[in-house]
């Protein structure tokens, strides 16, 4: 993705310019937060991804959150706690 990439977000009744986050160069040594957004099996999904990133990317940590349901955005509390305490999110979606 470009910087000059539009992004449209589903939540908003209007588009609203976007920007994506920096990528990191290694996981190695970061906080993960995997996120489950509440969808059948994500959980077993976020398992495996969990079982991976152990193995391959020697995250510092790895802490797992999941949103109240997967039709509404994360709350407002959630989201700030994410922000403040991950380098990465990885969100994860399965049926």
């Amino acid at each position: 993705m470009s910087d000059d990439d539009e992004l449209l977000d589903p939540t908003d009744s209007a588009v609203v310019p976007r920007k994506t986050a920096r990528r990191l160069a290694s996981l190695d040594g970061k906080t993960i937060t995997l996120l489950d957004i509440s969808k059948a099996k994500g959980n077993h999904l976020l398992d495996r991804v969990e079982e991976l990133l152990r193995e391959r990317a020697h995250p510092r940590a790895i802490v797992r959150r999941k949103k109240p349901t997967y039709a509404r955005p994360a709350p407002d509390d959630l989201r700030q706690e994410i922000l403040q305490n991950s380098d990465a999110v990885i969100e994860a979606l399965a049926d």
